[in-house]
């Protein structure tokens, strides 16, 4: 029979951080271009401010996926841990590809109507 292993809270929180720092990233984006549009900065300074803001979010996201990925699961939790570690790494990975794929489009159009 196989014994029970518990997994630590704040392990299990981190298989929601990258979507977390998704979600920052789509209301920072959303804010600031409205922010921008209402007091009329200009498109390139506008597109400059969202870009940036943009691949911050990105870069957290893929050093979060870098720091799961080196690292290995913790020995203590067993096979749960083990499949908990990978479902990290794959949520993770999967918060930057929605990343590029729903946020950075946008970026191309046209800054303000």
């Amino acid at each position: 029979m196989n014994a029970v292993t518990t997994v630590p809270p704040r392990r299990v929180w981190w298989l929601a951080a990258g979507f977390i720092v998704w979600c920052v990233a789509l209301a920072a984006l959303y804010a600031i271009h409205a922010i921008g549009c209402a007091f009329g900065w200009s498109a390139g300074a506008l597109r400059w401010t969202l870009v940036l803001v943009f691949i911050a979010h990105l870069v957290v996201i893929g050093w979060m996926w870098g720091r799961f990925a080196k690292g290995a699961p913790d020995p203590g939790s067993g096979e749960t841990g083990s499949f908990l570690h990978t479902a990290i790494v794959w949520t993770t990975i999967t918060a930057f590809a929605s990343g590029v794929l729903a946020l950075g489009p946008p970026l191309l159009l046209s800054a303000c109507i």
